[in-house]
């Protein structure tokens, strides 16, 4: 019996540390996201507008970019720069990704902190530059504004790191 109560202790204290340990930021996370905004703006209200998915590129420091790799399509709408609470009743105000298929997001933002929780989609015959998009947003950490270029850092894929996405004048 103490051995089995000694175990579930174990098991707790454990899961217990674990999940704190999740909630702890990522030092090179922090380290990236903040290099990158050494050179951008992360104003909210700048983020409202059309983008077009231009490339997925990488940074080992948010430093210096590399492996740009174009992409052939995509738009990102951003009609507000957070989204409220209650964007079950207005879906006007959640971003949405248009590739082949449509995704709705609701967005949490903290400073340059992005938080994208994919809420609606239709999905058929998703092509594997679509699926990367997508994964790149439900990954997202952090975004800088560049110019009329917008960087969205995520998490969780080897190779990849970096979305950039161009403002699109006249949408």
């Amino acid at each position: 019996m103490r051995t089995i109560i000694y175990l579930l202790i174990m098991i707790a204290l454990c899961s217990c540390q674990s999940k704190h340990e999740a909630d702890q930021p990522d030092p090179l996370s922090e380290l990236i996201s903040s290099n990158l905004t050494k050179n951008g703006m992360i104003d909210p209200e700048l983020l409202i507008g059309e983008w077009a998915c231009i490339a997925f590129a990488y940074t080992t420091d948010g430093n210096e970019i590399s492996n740009e790799t174009a992409l052939s399509g995509g738009k990102l709408t951003i009609p507000v720069a957070s989204t409220p609470k209650n964007y079950s009743e207005n879906r006007e105000d959640l971003w949405r990704l248009h590739y082949y298929n449509s995704y709705w997001w609701s967005c949490s933002l903290s400073g340059n902190s992005i938080k994208l929780t994919l809420l609606l989609y239709t999905k058929i015959n998703v092509v594997p530059e679509e699926r990367d998009i997508t994964v790149a947003l439900k990954n997202a950490y952090s975004f800088v504004i560049k110019g009329d270029e917008l960087i969205i850092y995520f998490t969780g894929v080897e190779d990849k790191n970096l979305l950039i996405l161009k403002k699109n004048d006249n949408p």
